[in-house]
């Protein structure tokens, strides 16, 4: 396998794990808006419920780590590979 086709896989995996990041940030990022500025009012209804809210700040926040650790690993691996070749 050559240095490009390696790069070429690792800028897929780059895109999927942005993609699988893309939940948690929506996830986070309601749970904010229900918890700080809905104020009871939300405009979906289990936005209301406190158990779901907080589940949501754990689930999205997790995610967020791990999607943001997976990039930031597969990054650092194709700079290496990168100044390898030089």
């Amino acid at each position: 396998m050559t240095l490009d086709q390696k790069i070429t896989q690792i800028d897929q995996k780059i895109l999927i794990a942005r993609l699988l990041d893309v939940p948690g940030t929506v996830m986070f990022g309601l749970a904010i808006y229900a918890r700080f500025y809905a104020d009871g009012d939300a405009f979906i209804r289990f936005l209301n419920t406190p158990k779901i809210v907080d589940s949501m700040f754990i689930v999205g926040a997790v995610l967020m780590c791990w999607g943001g650790f997976r990039i930031f690993k597969l990054k650092r691996e194709r700079a290496r590979m990168l100044a390898a070749d030089q």
